[in-house]
């Protein structure tokens, strides 16, 4: 006996989640490459904000079959701005 009502709850609550750690991650970012002038950073900010405005969008508003375009252009995004901080600190 499973309740609908219950997945729904469980995504919105995980979408919450990765919108506070985009959100977190997203503000050292910026704040490191605006006090050290580190252009990747910035932009790796930039991806993560955008992560966070998608969260927001999908915790709230889920059309039919929109959770995987969410999920895929979230994780897109989350693994750019790793490359870039990883790049960043290899250069």
């Amino acid at each position: 006996m499973s309740d609908r009502g219950l997945q729904r709850e469980r995504t919105a609550l995980a979408w919450q989640r990765t919108a506070l750690s985009a959100a977190v991650a997203a503000l050292l970012l910026l704040r490191r490459g605006i006090t050290r002038d580190a252009p990747l950073d910035v932009v790796a900010g930039a991806l993560l904000v955008g992560v966070l405005a998608l969260a927001a969008v999908a915790s709230r508003v889920r059309p039919a079959g929109s959770a995987r375009w969410f999920l895929r252009l979230s994780a897109g995004a989350v693994v750019a701005a790793g490359a870039l901080t990883t790049a960043r600190l290899l250069l």
